[in-house]
């Protein structure tokens, strides 16, 4: 978060970018900074919602841009890791709460990356997963904005409220792993070729 501070705005757009490639830094810390740059008087309070709004909206782009590159073709290794059976329905719980499932997960650390990759990876357009997740993205950006806006001359306050919204998505992200580690271990124990239940 120094370095967010030091280098102003530039610093949380690169940052709230580089999230797709595993930056170890939230997006909700990024815009919280952006936020208390402008209650400091470090930036304007437009420029840091116009920069939070933009990085985060480019950062999806990534992410979408990334899933429909790798895809999630029967043998390849998202298929593998996952599991050719539940590729399919996520396919087809795309294809019915799409728009549902984008605006849900903006507002859900740990689910956003899985989220956007797949909605690349499973064939939903740039422009209607752009307008979906630009309408999300102005719910996501001026909660965190605001928020650090409102407390930059104590942002100390912040910490017990991010440690539980923290909590929160450990727990979402640590039961997502531990089911993708099950999913691992039966597909190394089985043959890739399909199942009775998938033909």
């Amino acid at each position: 978060m120094d370095t967010l501070l030091r280098y102003g705005l530039l610093a949380v757009f690169l940052a709230l970018i580089l999230t797709p490639f595993g930056l170890p830094l939230p997006e909700d810390i990024s815009l919280l900074v952006a936020g208390i740059l402008a209650g400091t008087g470090h930036a304007s309070l437009p420029a840091a919602l116009a920069i939070g709004y933009l990085g985060v909206l480019t950062g999806d782009v990534i992410t979408w841009t990334i899933g429909r590159r790798v895809g999630v073709q029967p043998k390849g290794f998202i298929s593998r890791l996952v599991g050719r059976a539940q590729i399919e329905r996520i396919e087809r719980f795309y294809r019915r709460y799409g728009a549902m499932t984008i605006a849900i997960a903006r507002q859900i650390p740990g689910m956003r990356y899985p989220a956007f990759f797949f909605a690349g990876a499973t064939g939903i357009s740039l422009p209607r997963f752009l307008f979906i997740d630009a309408l999300a993205a102005i719910v996501t950006t001026n909660v965190f904005v605001w928020l650090g806006f409102a407390f930059a001359d104590d942002a100390a306050t912040l910490v017990p409220w991010l440690d539980g919204f923290r909590l929160v998505a450990l727990l979402v992200v640590g039961t997502a792993v531990v089911v993708m580690g099950v999913r691992i271990v039966r597909r190394w124990r089985t043959p890739l070729g399909p199942t009775p239940a998938e033909e």
